[in-house]
């Protein structure tokens, strides 16, 4: 690693700490006197029986996407895990969990506040990487900012879902990490993969039945079925229809996309796009779709993951940007998106 390197990864680790060794002149940090090293952990609180987060809507079966999402309740301070089990949630297990010092959402750098949404697991951090005094045994970083934080210019960086050591409380507060402990984190790291596991952080979990998450879910299948077919059948009116007024994706606004699909759609005669069952997961009026896509025109062909980010706009879903980035187009990833289609 170079110099530039290891002073960058200084300073996130500083930025995420949760205790600058034993600093007595700050009385939010605690130190070795402080009685609140013997205070006992938060205790988690059981979802209530038969119902499941209504921020999760569809997760993956395993092939490509994962089948399993982190919540994390603020209000309760528990962290559950929560498994896609043939398109039926299941709860696997709740912990203790601790969150920044300051209470709401985040929305600048050093304001001490966990960031509210949907986030996904970029890089785990362990052994010699890893300040065991600060950040117990292992460190799974977050996409904060995400796109929809960027798009409300909130600021700040380095947050990360992390453990802590015995010797220190789950009572004293973050700078805005997801913090529990080495047990937790351990378990946990079973069920994470890299880009794909989702963690959603909310104020207060919202809990819905079986059914409602059924229907909730035939929703936003039934929005993105209507994005897919109209953009096949290239119905531009019916396909622009589906994008918000401030979409934006490749340097384009609404108005520039229409007119690079429409130029597009005088030029290919025929477009087939297959999608294999997507990971929808939804935070207030914001969600995010995931899913492999396989396009193919008579002139032009590729495959990849999508990510769409819709906006839920007086009961009505619109996309408001959407990202694509390109995949091996081989017969395994193919056939992936054929399988999950039947079973969608």
């Amino acid at each position: 690693m170079g110099k530039l390197s290891k002073v960058v990864a200084a300073s996130v680790l500083l930025f995420c700490s949760l205790s600058f060794g034993q600093q007595k002149v700050d009385p939010e940090f605690v130190n070795s006197d402080s009685p609140l090293l013997n205070t006992p952990d938060p205790i988690p609180v059981q979802p209530p029986k038969g119902k499941i987060p209504k921020s999760i809507l569809s997760l993956g079966t395993g092939r490509f996407f994962s089948p399993y999402a982190i919540v994390a309740d603020k209000a309760k301070r528990t962290l559950s895990l929560w498994q896609n089990q043939e398109g039926q949630l299941r709860l696997v297990k709740i912990f203790p969990v601790d969150f920044g010092r300051k209470e709401g959402d985040k929305y600048q750098v050093d304001d001490l506040r966990t960031p509210e949404g949907i986030y996904f697991f970029q890089k785990e951090l362990y052994g010699n990487n890893l300040d065991f005094s600060n950040y117990g045994k292992r460190a799974f970083t977050m996409d904060y900012p995400n796109f929809f934080d960027r798009l409300e210019k909130k600021t700040g960086y380095g947050i990360w879902l992390h453990a802590i050591p015995d010797t220190k409380t789950l009572k004293r507060g973050s700078r805005g990490c997801v913090v529990v402990r080495n047990e937790a984190i351990d378990e946990l790291k079973s069920y994470i993969s890299l880009q794909t596991t989702p963690i959603v952080v909310k104020d207060e979990v919202e809990y819905i039945t079986q059914q409602e998450f059924q229907q909730n879910s035939q929703n936003l299948l039934g929005f993105l079925n209507q994005w897919k077919q109209s953009w096949q059948d290239k119905n531009i009116d019916s396909y622009i229809s589906h994008y918000h007024d401030k979409f934006k994706a490749l340097k384009m606004n609404k108005k520039q996309w229409k007119s690079y699909k429409s130029r597009l759609n005088k030029q290919y005669e025929k477009i087939t796009v297959n999608i294999s069952n997507p990971v929808i997961i939804k935070h207030k009026d914001e969600v995010v779709v995931r899913f492999l896509q396989s396009y193919r025109s008579d002139e032009h062909s590729d495959f990849g993951e999508k990510a769409l980010y819709i906006k839920n706009v007086n009961g009505q879903y619109r996309i408001i940007g959407e990202e694509w980035s390109a995949l091996p187009n081989t017969t395994e990833y193919l056939a992936l998106v054929k399988t999950e289609e039947k079973g969608s």
